[in-house]
């Protein structure tokens, strides 16, 4: 009797502990794949939610939903008054922020997103060139799904080494770090048709104070991560060579297989100097220039003109990033790290940044070449 009044009472505790947890059914949840904050004209966050639609007899595969707030919280829970399905964050994939919100600093939103264990470390962020509730209303036949197109946009270009990785993680880790800071892809609408890749954000602190091109989010990534494959135009300025066109002035040359790495050294930590030193090895597919490749001469020529045309890029870039106190290529890491008791703050060396010394050195070899010759 006393194993049978046992048994009964685990039961009867097990059927409670299942009665007490909510259950989720899918067609009863919305879930949000992308988050878009911007300033309303009153100051509050106005929020731009895109809710992907389970319901197979729904005649759209997303729901767009506005809600405006004092907080992120807010936003959601504002949201739920408009919708009839509890919206959950387990499928968020990307956050996108007004330009305007990043001007004021208002990046204190990643932070919130942090508490919610919902929500990926690998959840994409991104900054849209203008308002991010622009960007995700744009409506057009080729993009059914606003929020899934631009995880796809940011993911492979990502991985293709064409914009800089920007996770909340990488985010969040950066902006925390002292003598280093935190930087986004640009988004930007492009006519009523689609939405591109436009640059990179840099930051000094959490404000943005900068922007940088395509061009140089190219160099951006060659100093902080072991650059592997992508394709890239670089321009030439050589009196040695003649344009293959003598109505185009300029002569460029195509390479793909980049691979490239970069050391950073301190050299001196008195009057704050640095080396930074880039390796760089390409396949040249085509060069717009009237030169024979077949030549062995012709390939060093080439070498050594690439080689000042990037030395030259990455020269303007560290300089552009020295003039905005926004050490986004992580040379206050490397002081850090070098200098025993340095005691360094984000103040300090913001300071020491825009006076220090840089020495820019690039070696480009061609591995081969996809010239037919």
């Amino acid at each position: 009797m006393r194993t049978n009044g046992w048994f009964w009472s685990c039961s009867f505790s097990f059927l409670l502990l299942c009665g007490c947890a909510q259950p989720k059914i899918l067609e009863e949840v919305g879930l949000v794949t992308t988050y878009g904050y911007d300033i309303s004209k009153k100051g509050t966050i106005l929020g731009t939610i895109v809710e992907l639609t389970i319901d197979p007899a729904s005649a759209k595969d997303i729901v767009i939903l506005e809600s405006e707030a004092l907080s992120v919280r807010g936003i959601r829970n504002n949201a739920n008054n408009k919708t009839s399905k509890r919206l959950a964050s387990g499928q968020l994939r990307v956050i996108l922020y007004g330009e305007e919100m990043l001007k004021q600093g208002r990046t204190g939103i990643a932070e919130t997103l942090t508490s919610d264990p919902s929500i990926s470390d690998m959840t994409y962020l991104a900054m849209a060139d203008g308002t991010a509730r622009d960007l995700l209303t744009l409506k057009t036949e080729h993009i059914p799904d606003i929020g899934n197109h631009l995880y796809k946009l940011i993911d492979q270009n990502t991985k293709g080494r064409v914009m800089p990785s920007a996770t909340l993680q990488e985010v969040l880790h950066n902006h925390f770090t002292v003598g280093k800071e935190p930087i986004m892809p640009i988004l930007k609408k492009e006519g009523k048709q689609g939405v591109g890749f436009a640059g990179v954000a840099l930051f000094k602190g959490s404000k943005l104070v900068g922007k940088i091109n395509t061009n140089q989010s190219f160099y951006l990534n060659l100093i902080i991560d072991k650059y592997r494959g992508g394709i890239k135009d670089i321009e030439i300025k050589s009196s040695k060579l003649k344009p293959r066109n003598p109505k185009m002035n300029k002569i460029v040359a195509s390479l793909d297989s980049i691979g490239g790495r970069s050391t950073i050294k301190l050299i001196n930590k008195e009057k704050v100097e640095f080396d930074l030193n880039v390796k760089v090895t390409g396949r040249l597919l085509e060069v717009t220039s009237m030169i024979d490749m077949g030549n062995p001469k012709n390939i060093k020529l080439i070498e050594k003109e690439i080689t000042k045309s990037m030395k030259r890029e990455i020269e303007k870039l560290v300089a552009y990033c020295q003039s905005k106190q926004s050490d986004a290529l992580g040379f206050g890491e490397i002081y850090r790290s070098s200098v025993r008791h340095s005691k360094l703050t984000d103040k300090r060396w913001y300071k020491m940044f825009k006076e220090a010394k840089v020495n820019v050195n690039v070696d480009f070899s061609v591995k081969r070449t996809g010239l037919n010759e």
